[in-house]
């Protein structure tokens, strides 16, 4: 056993480096000069008992620098049984541009998120498509940045979106947030995306139609990433962006169950839809389990482990935040194992319970 751990971190080792120096030297640029002459785009936003959240999110969105009548909001009121649609009624009443809908629960036998985008791309009307979380503001610039990067030539976008930090569990949620990060750019950059921030994104509305949409994927909590596999497998073009200006910042998960029940939700969608990367990387990011193992049996490489799973998630970090311009006025030194610890939970949580949650319903 101790020889088949030394080989899989050694293959781990190796593929971090590749991923560390393609960051640095091989980084593909995405701030693409912004048209003066934008196209019309829409932004869908999906509500489910978002009341602390909505009117934030949908007044940064109003109050962006996009020309004027050349976009429009429609936000998917899902059944919310608090203040949600009141909020929205109210902001649909104040803001033109901002196009209220009752989501029909379970439309067609489709579940969750994906059930209330395929309502709201159905009442779009414009070739070009943008998603935001309601619980997410954005910048002045985002929306220019997301279309202008569609206009390049790219079909379907993951956009950049960064942890809000106030919070307690805040600083933990953005370290491991950039890391990740830094691996979804790194192989879209070598490859091409293997994932995307659903929270986050936008698409052409032609190729969406192309690859039949939501509907052709069923009933399934993994939407997002599910889309972005039809859309690679007709050859479209996809990209992950990090940039230092247009992005958007979402509020960290604020309990530890949420934390918990948000990382089930991720690696629900990798044992699904990218089973070949789930075992390496239950390796990578369960490392200190691993190296709990190994200290009984081999203490150097126990140790080994130890200073993989430390080192490569700050110098991912480190890389991260120079690439996005921040100003790495903190330090991280017990993140690496808090993250490894949770992620073992969530793992356990998911073995023993099974079903995952979205918005307060099991799937």
């Amino acid at each position: 056993m101790m020889t088949v751990l030394f080989i899989i971190y050694t293959l781990l080792v190796l593929f971090e480096l590749v991923l560390i120096l393609s960051f640095i030297i091989d980084f593909k640029v995405t701030e693409y000069p912004v048209h003066d002459d934008l196209p019309k785009v829409t932004v869908l936003v999906c509500a489910r008992n978002e009341e602390h959240n909505i009117s934030d999110c949908l007044k940064s969105i109003v109050q962006s620098d996009y020309p004027e009548g050349q976009f429009n909001i429609l936000v998917g009121n899902d059944n919310s049984d608090d203040n949600t649609k009141e909020i929205i009624k109210s902001c649909e009443h104040k803001y033109p541009m901002i196009r209220a809908l009752d989501i029909e629960h379970e439309k067609e036998g489709l579940i969750a998120k994906g059930n209330v985008l395929n309502q709201l791309v159905d009442a779009s009307d414009t070739e070009y498509v943008v998603i935001i979380d309601a619980d997410m503001v954005v910048t002045k610039d985002w929306l220019r940045r997301m279309v202008a990067e569609l206009m390049a030539g790219y079909d379907m976008i993951s956009g950049y979106t960064q942890i809000l930090r106030p919070g307690k569990w805040a600083w933990i949620q953005y370290f491991d947030w950039q890391v990740v990060l830094h691996s979804m750019k790194s192989m879209a950059d070598l490859y091409r995306p293997i994932s995307i921030l659903g929270n986050n994104m936008g698409f052409k509305r032609s190729s969406y139609d192309e690859v039949g949409g939501f509907r052709t994927l069923g009933p399934t909590d993994v939407e997002d990433l599910g889309l972005l596999q039809l859309f690679q497998r007709e050859g479209f073009k996809t990209s992950q962006m990090v940039t230092r200006t247009g992005y958007a910042k979402t509020k960290p998960q604020q309990s530890f169950n949420d934390i918990i029940v948000q990382r089930c939700r991720w690696m629900n969608g990798v044992f699904v839809h990218h089973w070949l990367l789930a075992i390496p990387a239950v390796f990578a990011r369960l490392w200190i389990i691993f190296a709990v193992v190994a200290l009984f049996r081999e203490v150097d490489l126990a140790i080994g482990i130890i200073i993989y799973g430390m080192t490569s998630s700050q110098l991912k970090f480190y890389f991260m935040e120079l690439r996005s311009g921040a100003r790495l006025s903190v330090y991280y030194y017990l993140e690496p194992i808090i993250i490894s610890l949770l992620d073992t939970i969530a793992l356990l949580r998911l073995m023993f319970v099974g079903k995952v949650s979205w918005k307060g319903r099991k799937h």
